[in-house]
């Protein structure tokens, strides 16, 4: 009966050993997220209207800099967290402003400077949600846009999956500067001294690796 508990208690203790072989790595401290950065902005548009749909657009850059958690690797490979890498994306968003293109549905992805093989598939998205171009006062705007990030890849056979947004708003009078021309168009760079814009994100869904 001894000999019999004995190797039961054996048992347990080796299966224990093997579930904290098994068990994940400590997670590395990757939230909360850090700020999202706008290194550069130029956003045209005329003060004459009507228009035709391409007269209005931005050209930007955005980064995420941190590295953030994927996968847990497994210990043959070194143990530890496999990392979607920092990433850079250049967004370019036409619009036309009328009835027909509401706030919130102009939208296009962005290209990053990832390579197409890369496993972190960071996939950009920028959205128009709202903008204020007031014809009778030219170099009186605003405009506001909400971003996506996400992140899916299988990684040693777990699916990893992040989705982050952030919204930031851009205004004449504060973060822009620019003027209208005597040719009716109206050009806007970020203001001297304010780039990067910062603006914080947020997780939204997540996958594998979640803290």
């Amino acid at each position: 009966m001894k000999f019999i508990q004995s190797v039961l208690a054996l048992a347990a203790i080796a299966s224990q050993s093997l579930f904290a072989l098994a068990a994940d790595p400590p997670l590395p401290a990757w939230y909360p997220l850090e700020a999202w950065q706008i290194s550069t902005l130029h956003q045209y548009n005329p003060y004459k209207s009507p228009y035709g749909t391409n007269d209005s657009g931005l050209i930007l850059t955005i980064t995420n800099p941190k590295r953030i958690a994927a996968a847990p690797a497994p210990h043959a490979s070194g143990g530890g967290y496999v990392v979607f890498p920092n990433s850079t994306a250049r967004c370019e968003l036409h619009w036309k402003t009328d009835a027909a293109t509401p706030y919130g549905h102009s939208s296009t992805t962005c290209v990053a400077n990832a390579d197409p093989s890369d496993y972190a598939h960071p996939l950009w998205t920028i959205t128009l949600r709202e903008i204020h171009e007031d014809l009778s006062a030219p170099g009186d705007h605003y405009f506001s846009l909400s971003f996506e990030l996400v992140h899916n890849a299988t990684i040693y056979g777990s699916q990893a999956y992040k989705r982050m947004t952030a919204s930031i708003a851009f205004r004449s009078t504060t973060n822009l500067q620019g003027k209208c021309g005597d040719d009716g168009r109206c050009e806007y760079n970020l203001k001297d001294g304010s780039s990067p814009v910062l603006f914080q994100p947020t997780l939204q869904e997540c996958k594998t690796a979640c803290g």
